[in-house]
């Protein structure tokens, strides 16, 4: 679990995904192939890490747990719940952007998201363009390669790195129409970026598109930095991406997120904050997840 690059978390992401998706009965998000794509040696480790972090991540329900199955389930609630909300709430939105005519989906960050080969009802009808670090993409298709998963011919992997600001260079040498109306996601990679950069992107993809586009993304709020008020969850995460070189720098005020958007050419449409998020995606489900204290999820519009 000391893995000093993107892919540890990338991975533990999908596990997240896919024990969910395996072991809970009502399903907040199922992706039916994220459990199957990591090796068993990965899910095992992953499993030790999350028994032996369990108390540090909720100490006081950890205190009930009286064998490593329940503290195994504590953790995996713990830190799936904004993992789930969020892959919902992008599908959710994309099937919206698919009925109104958008045909080009681009994941920003999309570590081992496995749209392309678990949702084949909607991904036959876009072009699917996957931006990551070559290294991600590498081990991904080689993990799918195992499950005897080929790309199709409407995925298109193009890497980039966030931080260096090429991402028009890397999409422009692809199949990315930029005259097409397009949908873009941009999940759990907002708050590992300087602000600069995460602007800089921004900028970028309203200069490579049309009106009309959307972006989804989430976000940290700035409580989430201040250790009085930061929950044991977010301290745990922010310590373990810590110790791997992922640091969280960066959050926003989720009051005046629409005012910094609209200089940008961006129109703010949804904004959820952890009570909506509650409401939305957890209320009816009894398997034990919640909403993150500090995790919002946003969804807006290209105007310019």
């Amino acid at each position: 679990m000391d893995r000093r690059d993107p892919m540890s978390t990338a991975l533990m992401m999908a596990f997240l995904r896919g024990f969910h998706a395996v072991y809970d009965n009502a399903k907040i998000f199922n992706d039916s192939l994220a459990y199957d794509l990591l090796p068993e040696e990965v899910r095992e480790a992953f499993k030790q890490h999350l028994i032996e972090s369990a108390a540090e991540m909720a100490p006081e329900l950890a205190k009930e747990c009286t064998d490593t199955e329940t503290s195994l389930r504590l953790a995996v609630r713990t830190m799936a719940g904004p993992v789930l909300a969020r892959a919902r709430f992008v599908e959710e939105l994309l099937e919206e952007a698919i009925r109104k005519g958008i045909s080009q989906y681009v994941i920003l960050g999309a570590g081992f998201d496995t749209f392309a080969h678990r949702r084949l009802d909607l991904a036959g009808r876009l072009q699917v363009f996957e931006l990551d670090l070559p290294p991600t993409q590498e081990i991904k298709r080689q993990l799918l390669g195992r499950l005897n998963l080929e790309k199709q011919d409407y995925l298109h992997y193009i890497p980039v790195d966030f931080t260096k600001g090429n991402l028009a260079s890397a999409l422009s040498k692809s199949k990315y129409d930029s005259g097409q109306v397009s949908f873009f996601s941009w999940m759990g990679v907002t708050q590992y970026l300087p602000l600069e950069a995460l602007l800089l992107t921004l900028k970028t993809i309203i200069g490579l598109t049309s009106a009309g586009s959307e972006i989804v993304f989430d976000y940290y709020d700035k409580s989430a930095f201040d250790p009085d008020k930061a929950s044991n969850r977010i301290k745990y995460i922010m310590n373990t991406t810590k110790r791997i070189g992922e640091t969280i720098i960066t959050g926003f005020e989720p009051s005046k997120l629409g005012m910094e958007l609209a200089p940008l050419g961006l129109r703010l449409l949804d904004n959820l904050g952890p009570e909506e998020i509650q409401k939305r995606y957890f209320e009816e489900c009894n398997e034990g997840y919640a909403a993150s204290d500090h995790v919002h999820l946003a969804h807006a519009a290209v105007v310019n």
